[in-house]
């Protein structure tokens, strides 16, 4: 089981980074994921974490993990998690810069690549998130 939560505290967020070897971004929001034990409350590996920031467009500029977590569901619930925030607060479009992470997970993000960003109507998404086109 896994779990996807935001981080509360900046030297929490540092550690992660550190701990996943991804650049702390002091000035942004972020959430992580990782994997439980049993008992469903002790963190025992870390998945990933997503770095943002919030503003006329939500911008997401780290979502990474180790390698061997490109491919895990919970890489694209942390993506998905963020999204919702962003929606929630009223943001319209999200964006994600390919230096983010790794472009096998960026693709998978059900954001549209164009003019090398990869970018998100937030609006047109929740509104039928299973039919979800960019035109």
């Amino acid at each position: 089981m896994f779990v996807v939560k935001p981080i509360a505290e900046k030297k929490e967020q540092k550690k992660i980074c550190e701990m996943l070897s991804v650049p702390y971004k002091a000035n942004t929001l972020s959430y992580y994921a990782a994997n439980l034990a049993p008992d469903r409350e002790t963190i025992t590996e870390m998945i990933g974490i997503c770095q943002f920031t919030v503003g006329d467009i939500g911008q997401i500029l780290t979502l990474s993990c180790p390698t061997a977590f490109i491919e895990d569901e919970a890489m694209i619930v942390l993506c998905r998690a963020v999204m919702y925030f962003m929606h929630r607060i009223g943001i319209k479009k999200a964006e994600i810069f390919p230096d983010a992470g790794p472009a096998a997970l960026l693709s998978k993000t059900g954001f549209l690549l164009r003019d090398n960003i990869y970018e998100m109507d937030l609006e047109a998404f929740y509104m039928a998130p299973c039919k979800y086109e960019m035109e």
